[in-house]
């Protein structure tokens, strides 16, 4: 009770001041376009966030164990990892706190602390795409700017007959307007989403999707509505 009692104590002034101490959690991650970064300062991000987190120190004494928290400010989560590296995937909205300790005999020589904290969610599907080769608009996906901490995602398209055309549940692929491997006519066809988001929203998305092979600007126009 007495170390607990401590190592809060411990964490919570390095929340507030800084590391006081020769250490410095990095973090390492993906964004969804694809951009690799790494920074030990405090970040915002999407879910699912995929991180590797490392540590360097300029002056530490040695045989000191690492020990990892991962907290949200805000529900039950708490993690402990005891490894030098670790990684851990964030699914959840909200602040994250990650704590590292570095001990020896059960006391916490060293620490370091990091925020992290998850958008909160939003998920937009277009009413049309041009499946026309020309590189602009062929598949119908999610908006790339209208999503945002998508946890779980499954799309579905029909056509007038109630017939399923294709799924998928990757938020960055999507529709390229066959069945089968053929292509199928330009008319108007049926999208169904079902997916949730890290801050808990369930989304339930049914819109008309309109297949129009000759592109102009009206159909790059409605894409966007």
């Amino acid at each position: 009770m007495i170390l607990r009692k401590i190592t809060s104590l411990l964490a919570l002034l390095s929340l507030s001041l800084g590391a006081f101490a020769g250490i410095d959690i990095q973090a390492t991650y993906t964004d969804k376009s694809g951009v690799e970064a790494t920074t030990t300062d405090n970040f915002t991000a999407e879910a699912p966030l995929h991180v590797m987190f490392t540590w360097a120190a300029t002056s530490i004494e040695e045989g000191l164990t690492p020990v990892w928290h991962f907290r949200h400010r805000t529900s039950s989560t708490n993690v402990t990892r005891y490894e030098s590296d670790t990684e851990y995937t964030f699914t959840e909205a909200g602040i994250n706190v990650v704590i590292l300790n570095l001990c020896k005999n059960d006391e916490v020589l060293e620490t370091d602390s990091m925020l992290i904290t998850i958008t909160e969610s939003q998920l937009e599907m277009p009413n049309a795409f041009s499946p026309n080769d020309d590189g602009i608009n062929d598949v119908y996906r999610a908006k790339q700017d209208k999503y945002k901490s998508i946890v779980e995602f499954h799309a579905y398209i029909f056509n007038r007959h109630g017939q399923k055309l294709y799924d998928w549940t990757d938020i960055t692929k999507g529709w390229d307007g066959t069945y089968n491997g053929s292509p199928v006519k330009d008319g108007v066809y049926f999208v169904y989403v079902k997916a949730r988001g890290a801050d808990g929203v369930e989304y339930n998305i049914r819109r008309d999707v309109n297949l129009i092979r000759d592109f102009n600007q009206t159909t790059s126009s409605s894409s966007n509505e």
